[in-house]
């Protein structure tokens, strides 16, 4: 009777084991699923938060190049990390970009032409600097030219006899006279002054003393 009990216990063992088995194979296998799951649901959610952070920087890079003008079109996207008073802003600060922009190629295009204009200054500063060499030049060969006329008449004068030069000197215009007189030796313009008329030679004498003051 012992002996037959054992043999029908046996079995009933074999199937708890089989049983105990099976269950810690499944639970093996649900904890392998579960894991799986999990490693795929996280990413699938890394993926999906990489991908909106890529969208959200793209759309800023867009706003900030001035790519968008119409803030509505963005807030009609539900998946749209902007709000409309964020976009405003970014929108203000492209606009303010923009003028920026313009002012500085408005700045340039000035700083051209006032270079121009100043490469234009200085080159017509050459010119009167050129004239103004050429003009000397001219006044200082009309100086000689005169200054020779000048010497020339003094000998002529201071060698004719002083009664003959004195009355040409009496009808001659003052300024001339002084020059003359002036470039003679004294004992020449002293002897034409002794023959000159009185008032004539007085003034003649004033100019002299005053040139010479």
């Amino acid at each position: 009777m012992q002996k037959k009990l054992k043999i029908r216990l046996l079995p009933i063992f074999i199937f708890m084991a089989v049983l105990t088995l099976s269950i810690k194979i499944n639970n093996v296998f649900d904890m392998y699923n579960n894991q799986t799951k999990q490693a795929l649901t996280i990413s699938t959610s890394k993926a999906l938060a990489e991908e909106q952070l890529n969208k959200e920087t793209a759309e800023l890079t867009d706003i900030l190049q001035g790519g968008s003008k119409n803030p509505a079109a963005k807030t009609d996207n539900p998946n749209n990390a902007f709000t409309q008073s964020e976009i405003m802003i970014l929108q203000e600060l492209a606009d303010r970009r923009e003028i920026l922009d313009l002012r500085a190629k408005e700045i340039d295009k000035r700083a051209i032409q006032l270079k121009v204009a100043e490469e234009e200054i200085d080159k017509k500063l050459r010119q009167l600097k050129d004239y103004e060499q050429k003009l000397q030049k001219l006044v200082n060969e009309y100086s000689q030219k005169e200054q020779s006329n000048i010497d020339s008449l003094v000998k002529l004068y201071a060698s004719m006899k002083p009664k003959d030069a004195a009355r040409i000197f009496n009808n001659m215009d003052m300024d001339i006279t002084v020059t003359l007189l002036k470039g003679m030796k004294p004992s020449a313009s002293s002897a034409i002054l002794s023959q000159m008329e009185s008032e004539k030679a007085q003034a003649v004498t004033a100019q002299l003393i005053g040139n010479n003051i």
